[in-house]
């Protein structure tokens, strides 16, 4: 896959969901203390969840890509990214918990 092709598709998967994100939250009811109830909008949830990760799955190897000679991105640069995602990921997960 080329260098600029994956950057097009970061592009468009993190602003689908920021801006997805932002009309949603504005436009959902939440109650008296601002809080999002989880019931009944456990679609919304999983679908941000998906593109989230999706996109920093697509970011990372897009950042990792940057160092790399060449149009083409190679395997060790997919696997180097994909793996940069997971770190990130799973700490994030640990700091969360």
């Amino acid at each position: 896959m080329s260098k600029k092709v994956l950057t097009y598709i970061t592009g468009i998967i993190i602003s689908i969901t920021l801006i997805g994100a932002f009309i949603w939250i504005f436009t959902v009811d939440a109650d008296a203390d601002g809080n999002i109830p989880y019931e009944g909008n456990e679609t919304y949830f999983y679908l941000f969840l998906g593109l989230s990760i999706t996109g920093l799955i697509t970011g990372s190897i897009s950042l990792k890509a940057t160092n790399e000679k060449g149009d083409k991105i190679s395997k060790k640069t997919l696997l180097s990214g994909l793996a940069f995602a997971v770190m990130f990921f799973l700490w994030r997960l640990s700091v969360s918990l």
